[in-house]
């Protein structure tokens, strides 16, 4: 459930505000009105530009001891991500970034940022933070690299911004430098098209090549746009209520129904094997034998298979059937073209590219190789031979034979 709004502030906790707070800072102004939390009291007190002497300590990570220790090995280790970690040590995703990339910090290898003993930024550490928002490193980058929390770093990005503005200085860059990632700020705009997109059926993959968003802020958008759907009882195309995927969306991957009728008929009327007939139809081995295994649930009556012998018929066959591709990405381009020009065409192209890469064999085998060529085999394992002397060798002659041989 929502949680319930807070009431509005009345004129008497006002001027108790008013009257406190420049005296006795945030400590005493909590004292004085324990219905209001801190947060509320400090977005009061900004709200009506008060201020007071009185500097508490900073905030402190939420985990601590064994707690972080387990957040950091789950970070580093297993390589869960904070969201995850959040939710198994019952804190919020923030909390959790905050104290694992703090506590990291020195333990990378970096310097802390420079804080008083109430723990807020002294000049140096805050001209450091400067520093690399001008460089245009990402949140959890400074974070990393100087122990401070994400809000930290947010404000102070807020104030250099207005800052630099009043003076009529050049604008900060962009977090990463205009590259898009997880904890990057989205515009309106961005979201409601990364929406539109998914509403359309298209997955993230599809949705990061259109609109340039990253994987991790596309999967955030679609689970809210799941929940705000399920509340009118609707769903998002080809998926149920909780989002689970149940029909594909057309795409290079899914195997076009000429293929699948192909098959059929290769399995049907030539009597070909589940695996043959999957090289033709551009299938695959593991989808032409489900596709072999759907057709006999619904009752199709296959004939034996046709096995190949061992003669020369045989073993053309056999040439012919490697002429199909079988690497993910030959098939699915393989499947692209059978589907726009037909399997005729998409088999007279296999075998002309197969013949050019034959002639192109033969040609490289027939000139000889240049040094840095036979370098290259010896680095991917040739050997090196001895040439064979072919010289025929002369008979065995001796003073006496040939003496004998005169006489």
């Amino acid at each position: 459930m929502p949680r319930a709004k807070s009431p509005a502030w009345t004129g008497a906790e006002i001027a108790i505000l008013d009257h406190v707070f420049p005296r006795e800072g945030l400590n005493g102004a909590s004292d004085a009105l324990p219905d209001r939390s801190w947060t509320a009291i400090n977005c009061m007190a900004s709200k009506r530009g008060l201020k007071s002497p009185v500097v508490g300590k900073a905030p402190e990570p939420k985990l601590q001891g064994e707690r972080l220790e387990d957040a950091i090995r789950l970070r580093e280790a297993e390589g869960w991500s904070f969201a995850r970690i959040g939710a198994t040590l019952g804190v919020c995703e923030a909390s959790v970034t905050n104290a694992v990339l703090i506590a990291l910090c020195p333990r990378k290898g970096f310097t802390p940022a420079q804080r008083d003993e109430n723990g807020r930024l002294l000049p140096e550490g805050l001209e450091r933070l400067r520093l690399m928002l001008r460089k245009g490193l990402k949140g959890v980058e400074i974070q990393l690299r100087l122990g401070v929390s994400a809000g930290c770093v947010a404000e102070q990005r807020r104030r250099y911004r207005a800052d630099l503005k009043k003076r009529g200085k050049q604008a900060l860059p962009p977090p990463g430098g205009g590259q898009a990632y997880s904890g990057v700020k989205l515009s309106r705009e961005a979201k409601r098209a990364v929406e539109a997109l998914l509403l359309e059926g298209y997955g993230a993959k599809k949705v990061t090549d259109r609109t340039g968003v990253s994987n991790t802020s596309i999967g955030r958008i679609r689970n809210r746009l799941i929940k705000r759907l399920a509340k009118a009882g609707k769903t998002l195309p080809g998926c149920d209520l909780k989002g689970r995927r149940t029909t594909q969306k057309e795409s290079a991957n899914r195997i076009p129904p000429a293929a699948i009728a192909e098959f059929r008929r290769l399995l049907v009327e030539e009597r070909m094997s589940a695996r043959r007939a999957g090289l033709h139809a551009g299938l695959g081995g593991s989808a032409a034998h489900h596709e072999r295994r759907r057709m006999l649930d619904e009752g199709i009556v296959l004939a034996s298979t046709r096995r190949l012998g061992r003669g020369p018929d045989s073993r053309r066959q056999t040439e012919a059937d490697r002429l199909f591709p079988t690497g993910k990405i030959a098939i699915i381009r393989y499947r692209n073209f059978a589907a726009e020009h037909g399997y005729p065409a998409a088999v007279e192209m296999l075998r002309q590219q197969r013949a050019e890469k034959r002639q192109a064999e033969r040609e490289a085998a027939r000139r000889p190789r240049t040094f840095e060529e036979q370098l290259a085999r010896v680095a991917a394992g040739a050997k090196l031979v001895s040439k064979p002397d072919l010289r025929r060798a002369a008979p065995d002659m001796t003073l006496g034979g040939i003496a004998t041989g005169a006489l």
